[in-house]
């Protein structure tokens, strides 16, 4: 009984630090063009940040938008491999919208921290 408590508390353990890891940090695909992505970074409080980046390669048939709300918008388009990044001091979430705009189809590999 000891032995199964330990091993699920082990396990509990290492899924609050992996959830903790992701939250400042994410990678995804994008192959559906229909709807907007809404996501959110949230800092983690006992962490210093200096900076916010996101990595877009891939390839679309027309303009899609990336957007940090309430800060700036930018329109990419075609064959993509870019980073942008900005000043970043981890007072706020940051929330990020990946727009299809005018795109219908493409794949796209995004992967953005603060």
């Amino acid at each position: 009984m000891k032995e199964r408590s330990a091993m699920l508390f082990i396990i509990l353990l290492v899924i609050s630090c992996a959830n903790k890891h992701i939250r400042d940090y994410k990678k995804i695909t994008i192959i559906d063009f229909s709807k907007k992505r809404i996501d959110t970074l949230r800092p983690h409080e006992d962490k210093t940040y200096h900076a916010y980046f996101v990595k877009v390669n891939g390839e679309t048939n027309d303009s899609i938008k990336i957007e940090r709300e309430g800060h700036y918008n930018i329109i990419l388009s075609g064959k993509i491999d870019t980073i942008l990044n900005g000043d970043f001091y981890g007072a706020e979430d940051v929330i990020w919208v990946f727009n299809p705009y005018k795109a219908t189809n493409g794949k796209l590999e995004i992967e953005y921290g603060l």
